[in-house]
């Protein structure tokens, strides 16, 4: 949750991205009520994890966190891709690449979990 405030506030110092936001523009297009409910749904999901990852049964836990580990993942590859070559987004690939090490880590620990409770 930090690497998405800390890299998204980077973010807010690099050209014309201020003017874009007060345009209401971003890289999916103009900004509407309902495209903000999908960002909040994207950035509340990881919160939600934490929480769910105590009350879930395991079986469920496990393949939730792969599920969304793995969509995560598929979304900071996108960013990677598609930031690569703008210097003024390296900071952002930085950030991705830590996250992706990260989905990857959780994604490889969730699947090698113990079968039975100790």
């Amino acid at each position: 949750m930090f690497l998405y405030i800390y890299a998204d506030y980077f973010r807010l110092m690099t050209p014309n991205k201020l003017e874009k936001m007060m345009n209401l523009q971003t890289p999916l297009g103009t900004t509407t009520p309902e495209l903000l409910v999908i960002f909040s749904v994207i950035l509340i999901i990881p919160a939600l994890m934490i929480f769910l990852s105590i009350f879930l049964k395991p079986q469920l836990n496990k393949w939730l966190n792969i599920l969304i580990s793995f969509l995560y993942a598929i979304i900071s590859l996108l960013i990677i891709v598609t930031s690569i070559g703008n210097e003024w987004q390296m900071f952002f690939v930085i950030f991705n690449i830590i996250e992706l090490i990260i989905l990857v880590l959780i994604i490889y620990l969730v699947w090698n979990w113990p079968r039975h409770n100790p």
